[in-house]
């Protein structure tokens, strides 16, 4: 009896001994006890495999990442006085090349410039250019110019604040208008737009504060409007050059 008592009791012991050695498996799985050199060999290779990733983005770094962190063709300048118009910071710039657009940082509780702009000429090079003007002394103050970085929040922006301006989606009239004024009324828009026939004006605003987010989408009785509507993209409304564009349709 003794010797078939001792039978079972060998035959737990592996079993015991394997359901101990399962909470001390090392992260790829593999028992530390049982295989000591194959998860050695394991970790070599999966402490290998992440040099590929390194390697490709240093990779990527010397063939031009600097090209994709920065957005074309734009500057930001920084550092002006808070008088500052912009006819005068349009002048500024203008002697470099031809501006594409011109936008105004501005505070939001009274709409005054806070000394920060950002420039987008119709080239790379011209805004290469333009940055000369680092370091120049406007008023008591000293301006800085440099190149505008993309971040996850002008990513963001492009949805909106296009970087090319989209194809005409099929069955489209509406446009989007950004770049507004943060005074504008429904009234400046209806005059800015007189050549053409509009059926409605939709103002973005901000459910917090319940003010203008400085764009509205447009939209116009019919498809001749709203190509005459297009065609005056970056013409100024109220000193202003306005973004006009073909609206996105989001489709469910």
């Amino acid at each position: 009896m003794a010797a078939e008592d001792q039978i079972p009791r060998a035959q737990a012991n592996p079993e015991k001994t394997k359901k101990r050695k399962k909470p001390k498996k090392d992260k790829w799985g593999q028992p530390i006890a049982a295989a000591a050199d194959e998860p050695a060999v394991e970790q070599v290779q999966e402490q290998e495999a992440p040099e590929e990733p390194v390697a490709a983005a240093a990779a990527a770094a010397e063939g031009g990442e600097g090209a994709e962190s920065y957005e074309r063709g734009k500057v930001v300048a920084s550092g002006m006085p808070y008088t500052t118009t912009e006819e005068e910071i349009r002048e500024l710039f203008d002697q470099f090349g031809p501006i594409r657009s011109l936008q105004l940082s501005r505070f939001p509780d009274s709409g005054n410039f806070r000394g920060l702009a950002f420039v987008t000429f119709e080239s790379d090079e011209v805004a290469m250019k333009s940055l000369e003007l680092d370091g120049s002394k406007i008023g008591n103050r000293f301006m800085r110019v440099e190149r505008c970085r993309v971040t996850a929040s002008s990513k963001r922006q492009k949805k909106t604040e296009f970087q090319s301006d989209p194809e005409k989606p099929d069955g489209c009239l509406s446009a989007y208008v950004g770049n507004l004024s943060w005074n504008i009324t429904e009234k400046d828009l209806r005059d800015f737009f007189k050549s053409s026939r509009i059926a409605s004006i939709r103002f973005a605003i901000d459910n917090r504060t319940g003010d203008s987010r400085g764009f509205c989408h447009v939209d116009f009785e019919d498809d001749e409007s709203l190509e005459k509507a297009v065609g005056m993209n970056q013409s100024e409304l109220r000193g202003r050059p306005v973004k006009i564009a073909y609206a996105i349709i989001n489709r469910a």
